[in-house]
C-alpha cells in the first residue's frame, strides 16, 4: 500500500541482517513535482491509504520492533511509528468522544483539562515551527518574511479542525485495515497548469 514506506524498512532490514555497513544520506537539491489531491474526498482517500500503508508494513515488519539488531530503526524507529503515528490518533480519537462524555456527567475538570489541552496544543505549535525554522536556517528557500510567518501561522492553525479531521481519517483507515481492505481507491487527478504568478 506505501511501497515506498516499505521499501525503505525492507533495505535497513536486509542490510542489518547480512551485516552489511551502510548509510542513509539526505541529497536537499533535487527538486521533484507532485500533484497534491484537490479536493478533502481525496485527500482523505490518500492518507487512509497511507495508514493502512503503514499499518501494513509495521505488521509485516513487526519482529524489528524493539529488537536491537537493527539499531535506532529497531529500538527506536519502528517503536515511534507504533506509538506516535498509529496507536496516537486512535487514542487521540477516542478523547475526542470520551471527553464530552465525561463532562456530560460531571468527571471532568475542566481546570486539568485546559492546562493539558494548552500544553499539548503548545508543544504541537512548538513541533511545527521547529520544522519550520530548521527549513529556514537549513537550505534558505524562502524568499519573503511572509511566507515563513505564513507558515508559522499554519503551525498554529492546523490544531483547530484540521487535527481532528486527520484523527477521523487515521479511524477510518484503521477500520480499513481490519476489514481487509487493500485499494488505492481512485485518485481523480486535476493536472498541472502554469499560472501567471
Amino acid at each position: 500500500m506505501t511501497e515506498d514506506f516499505d521499501i525503505v524498512v525492507r533495505l535497513h532490514r536486509y542490510l542489518k541482517e547480512t551485516d552489511r555497513e551502510y548509510t542513509v544520506d539526505f541529497v536537499p537539491e533535487p527538486v521533484a513535482w507532485t500533484e497534491v489531491p484537490a479536493t478533502r474526498r481525496v485527500l482523505s482517500r490518500q492518507r487512509r491509504r497511507w495508514y493502512r500503508g503503514m499499518v501494513e508494513t509495521l505488521v509485516t515488519h513487526w519482529r524489528m520492533l524493539f529488537n536491537p539488531k537493527y539499531d535506532r530503526l529497531g529500538t527506536a524507529v519502528m517503536p515511534f511509528f507504533v506509538l506516535a503515528e498509529t496507536i496516537g490518533p486512535l487514542i487521540e480519537g477516542l478523547g475526542y468522544v470520551l471527553l464530552p462524555l465525561a463532562w456530560y456527567f460531571g468527571l471532568l475538570d475542566v481546570e486539568f483539562f485546559l492546562v493539558f489541552f494548552l500544553l499539548t496544543t503548545g508543544f504541537g505549535v512548538f513541533l511545527s515551527w521547529f520544522g519550520v525554522f530548521s527549513e529556514v536556517w537549513s537550505f534558505n528557500r524562502y524568499d519573503s518574511p511572509w511566507q515563513v510567518l505564513r507558515l508559522l501561522w499554519y503551525g498554529v492553525l492546523e490544531n483547530f479542525g484540521y487535527r481532528q479531521w486527520k484523527t477521523l481519517v487515521a479511524w477510518r483507515g484503521f477500520v480499513e485495515y481490519l476489514a481487509g481492505v487493500d485499494s488505492w481507491g481512485t485518485m481523480e487527478r486535476a493536472g498541472f497548469s502554469i499560472g501567471d504568478d
